[in-house]
């Protein structure tokens, strides 16, 4: 899945965003076409920039709404200049980047997940990137699509 946002603030802030987002790995499921399990491994998400000055940030899809609760991500219009043309401002953007908006649900479940988590095994703690003074404004969603290589079909990340 690839997420599109804006992301602005200080220089310095924008750039600690920058580290800090691409320092994150998700659970990556693919379908071994022999023997029909699933098999997870970890993927780091892939930030890479976009036209327009925007951001892409790649991910599995599975790890939306964790994705939105680890980028502070609680709504689709983030903007704030007001309300005058702002659904049409929003609208264009989607229609440029192709994409969708992310759904309502999925926004209101990564609300409810904790910003921080460890593990009693182990010293390592996994935290958000949530940085003071970067501001992300989201444009939308778009899905990829499975593709089959060798033995396995996955998401074409």
């Amino acid at each position: 899945m690839h997420l599109y946002l804006y992301a602005r603030g200080k220089f310095e802030q924008v750039e600690l965003w920058k580290t800090h987002v691409q320092a994150a790995y998700w659970k990556w499921r693919r379908k071994n076409n022999k023997t029909g399990k699933e098999e997870i491994s970890i993927v780091q998400g892939g930030l890479r920039p976009s036209v327009l000055g925007a951001y892409e940030y790649i991910f599995p899809k599975e790890a939306l709404t964790e994705v939105c609760s680890f980028m502070g991500i609680e709504k689709n219009e983030q903007y704030g200049f007001g309300t005058i043309g702002l659904y049409a401002r929003h609208f264009c953007l989607r229609t440029i980047f192709g994409v969708r908006k992310i759904p309502k649900e999925i926004l209101k479940k990564a609300k409810e997940l904790p910003d921080t988590f460890s593990t009693l095994e182990f010293e390592r703690a996994v935290s958000n990137c949530k940085i003071p003074g970067v501001v992300i404004h989201v444009i939308g969603i778009k899905d990829d699509t499975d593709i089959t290589i060798g033995d396995y079909t996955h998401e074409a990340l």
